[in-house]
């Protein structure tokens, strides 16, 4: 037994069949993707800025006074201890910017 040859007209058939499926599942995926994007884009949260924990540092600035030497009765002269005194505090302050992504990292620069 030999097979029916394929006339144009059936082959032309085909084809269109094909073609057809084949626009079918394009158009398809073009618009599940769509609806895709539409659906996460509506459901996306907004990204938020948190605002970084107020802290004051401070720096210790030390000072140190030095006095002249003094002398005594014999003309000798003898130096005096400098005068001790407190450390001066000064705040340091800096700007610390923080988000989180979507995805929960928290980024601070």
């Amino acid at each position: 037994m030999t097979p029916r040859p394929r006339t144009p007209q059936l082959r032309d058939k085909r084809f269109a069949r094909v073609r057809r499926v084949t626009q079918t599942i394009l158009v398809g995926s073009g618009v599940a993707s769509g609806l895709f994007i539409g659906y996460a884009a509506s459901t996306a949260k907004p990204l938020k800025v948190i605002p970084p924990p107020v802290t004051t540092p401070t720096t210790t600035i030390a000072t140190a006074t030095t006095t002249p030497p003094s002398s005594d009765d014999s003309g000798a002269s003898t130096p005096t201890p400098a005068a001790s005194t407190p450390p001066v505090t000064a705040p340091i302050t800096s700007t610390t910017t923080c988000y989180s992504t979507p995805s929960g990292t928290r980024v601070c620069y």
